[in-house]
């Protein structure tokens, strides 16, 4: 009886699915990006995606990710592997929160490679992916698991993804700044204070102080996610209890921008009196 039940309930899918137009056709372009992947084809495959593309990568810790962002992970996948293939065990259509068929793609698979350097075969790797689309037909998430780490280990690459510095949303801030004669000790003091004040309420990658010898100067690095985490950073800054306190312990002597700052940006820093130099990429990457 279970059995019969599990039947018709598997019949119903695909009776469902061979009278679903909007889910074949997604179906074809999912399988058309993994095609385009085998063949390293990375421009084409990336226009079967969203400008608006939320990516859900497979490694522990990481966040979405954007179109750009994705397509330097394969990119790298693809310098490091030759003969790259995926067999699939099943494609599923998905279903939205009420357990209606909703267009989206899913499948359990098999991918094989070979050491782009060695030569050697890759142990197979096991995985599942989702595709979820826009009314366009473009992918507007995509989602994979597996194990990435060991995959990454199994080559001797530590499991990041280079990103070239004119791609990364990712800026920074050098901010030079003079001690106007306090002393160390409450420099000190007052700096580890607002690192955590920073670190409880910011998303700050990273936050430091760093004092010269004679206690006279102190650097401060700041680098963000985006333009729009640092402009967050400004505001709150501005409008918090640690502004006035900050000009009683520092005189900023000198405030370097590098990375791709948004205008927006710039317009708040010029408006609230910041004299900024900004600087661009002409070369080099970040790790993630």
């Amino acid at each position: 009886m279970k059995i019969r039940i599990f039947l018709l309930f598997v019949s119903a899918i695909f009776l469902s699915c061979s009278s679903n137009s909007e889910y074949t056709q997604n179906l074809n372009t999912a399988k058309k990006t993994f095609e385009l992947f085998e063949l390293k084809s990375l421009d084409e495959q990336m226009s079967y995606f969203s400008n608006e593309l939320i990516y859900s990568p497979p490694s522990y810790g990481m966040e979405s990710m954007s179109k750009d962002e994705l397509k330097e992970l394969l990119k790298m996948y693809q310098k490091s592997f030759n003969n790259l293939s995926y067999t699939a065990e099943v494609w599923l259509p998905g279903m939205d929160n009420n357990g209606n068929l909703d267009g989206s793609v899913r499948t359990y698979g098999t991918w094989n490679s070979t050491d782009a350097i060695t030569g050697k075969k890759t142990k197979p790797l096991q995985a599942y992916h989702f595709f979820n689309f826009d009314k366009e037909g473009k992918i507007i998430a995509q989602g994979d698991f597996f194990d990435a780490t060991g995959l990454m280990n199994s080559i001797n690459i530590k499991n990041t993804i280079p990103v070239d510095n004119k791609d990364s949303a990712e800026i920074t801030f050098i901010v030079e700044l003079s001690t106007k004669k306090n002393s160390k000790a409450s420099i000190a003091e007052f700096t580890l204070y607002l690192t955590e004040y920073i670190k409880a309420r910011e998303a700050s990658i990273v936050y430091g102080y760093y004092i010269s010898d004679d206690g006279k100067k102190v650097t401060l690095i700041e680098r963000y996610k985006n333009s729009q985490d640092a402009l967050q950073h400004g505001i709150d800054f501005i409008n918090g209890p640690n502004f006035q306190n900050f000009f009683n312990f520092f005189e900023i002597k000198n405030f370097i921008t590098i990375g791709n700052t948004s205008d927006e940006f710039k317009t708040f820093a010029k408006e609230n009196g910041f004299v900024i130099e900004y600087r661009t990429s002409i070369g080099g990457y970040v790790r993630r």
